[in-house]
């Protein structure tokens, strides 16, 4: 199999509580905990390496949170850098009514001078790539890098003809657009705010530069163009009691593994599995925890037609 390559700039510790009743204004004691090397990037990975995808990662952290992070993430294989600054914690608490509570902290500042040593890092781990091999971009861009972080990474990518998927939201996005990735993989919140309200946001992204778009919807499901104007339609019946955190990252893992396998490219069936994987990483907490087996069990639920113009609601 082709190998993967995951950046991810917004690390995080991840914690997941497990409590009988969230409760506003009084004292919450979870049954469980579960602390977890995270961040777009790392759940990306994770999930792609449950899929058997031979995945490297080149991950921003920082401080003491940061050798947390490096601590945890033993069981992937991950090219650390330091940031320059503390990682920030995020936490995830589920009670038994089915309630789920997010809060995340912002992705903080990092200095400037953490942009040349990542560039250099990200340029060896580039260069060791052949065609063939995939590029994923997973999350935001902290502040103190360059606007154009992402674009100069598929500048490097490019020159290796290597593919690369984005995977971002802001500026950073928008810079990265304009310099053809193979895919650029957002929400309908991302895109709508990339293209300015657009009413045809996967033909905006596309007339900006990448050569093929997914607009994600959570259950209404997924909307792509492609380079030769193909249009489809990703549709699947909600689940009870989803659990989403992380399943976006699910959903690039499960199209890169489908790409990856070394057979002919079938862009409906990588997006039949990507849904698949989205919906197996929804069953449970935490994020990234997914297998064949949960993907193929979820296959089934997953229909791809051609799809209309617009957005994907």
């Amino acid at each position: 199999m082709s190998r993967l390559l995951v950046v991810g700039l917004a690390t995080s510790l991840d914690r997941y509580a497990w409590l009988p009743q969230t409760r506003l204004g009084a004292i919450n004691r979870p049954r469980e905990i579960l602390v977890q090397a995270g961040g777009k990037g790392l759940n990306a990975a994770r999930a792609a390496a449950g899929l058997g995808v031979r995945v490297r990662s080149v991950s921003l952290v920082g401080g003491e949170t940061g050798r947390t992070v490096r601590a945890l993430a033993g069981e992937l294989d991950v090219r650390f850098v330091d940031s320059g600054a503390e990682t920030r914690q995020c936490l995830c608490l589920l009670d038994d009514a089915g309630v789920l509570t997010e809060v995340y902290e912002p992705v903080p500042p990092v200095p400037p001078t953490v942009w040349p040593v990542l560039r250099d890092v990200l340029a060896g781990e580039i260069t060791a790539l052949e065609p063939g091999d995939l590029v994923a971009v997973s999350g935001r861009v902290p502040p103190g890098l360059p606007v154009d972080a992402l674009a100069q990474i598929v500048d490097l990518a490019a020159a290796r003809k290597v593919a690369v998927v984005v995977d971002s939201d802001g500026p950073a996005l928008i810079e990265a657009v304009r310099r053809g990735p193979a895919l650029v993989k957002v929400n309908a919140h991302e895109a709508a705010a990339a293209t300015h309200g657009a009413a045809d946001p996967l033909a905006a992204l596309r007339s900006m530069g990448a050569h093929a778009v997914v607009v994600t919807d959570g259950s209404s499901g997924a909307r792509y163009l492609g380079d030769d104007g193909t249009r489809l339609a990703v549709t699947h019946e909600p689940i009870a009691g989803a659990l989403p955190v992380g399943s976006g990252d699910a959903f690039l893992a499960g199209f890169a593994a489908h790409r990856l396998r070394g057979t002919a490219v079938d862009v409906a069936e990588s997006l039949r599995v990507a849904a698949a994987a989205a919906r197996a990483n929804a069953r449970h907490l935490p994020a990234g925890d997914i297998s064949w087996e949960a993907v193929n069990a979820e296959l089934p639920q997953v229909h791809v037609e051609p799809g209309p113009t617009g957005t994907c609601v």
